[in-house]
């Protein structure tokens, strides 16, 4: 029988470098289910998708475009950090 695993979040992937030392800001916290992880990138990028298409026809308002520069980051440090997650979890049943 297959059993299913939990995944959840590393802790591992940061984001928002923007300073002279290029440190990151911020870092996904380790244990949030992968699933809601997930979920939450999803969240995330409707509304990149929904920033970029306004800033796309509007009137060249760079505060859309750097908004849905920074959801993207988030989403993509949570899709990375649940892949970092799977590896862990898949590690562990060898």
């Amino acid at each position: 029988m297959n059993e299913r695993v939990q995944v959840n979040t590393a802790g591992d992937a940061t984001f928002s470098n923007h300073n002279s030392s290029n440190l990151p800001f911020f870092r996904v916290c380790p244990g949030i289910s992968g699933e809601e992880a997930l979920e939450q990138a999803s969240i995330l990028m409707n509304c990149v998708n929904t920033l970029t298409q306004l800033a796309s026809v509007g009137d060249s308002n760079n505060a859309l475009a750097w908004a849905a520069h920074y959801l993207g980051e988030q989403a993509k440090a949570l899709v990375d950090d649940v892949t970092a997650g799977i590896q862990i979890a898949e590690s562990r049943q060898a």
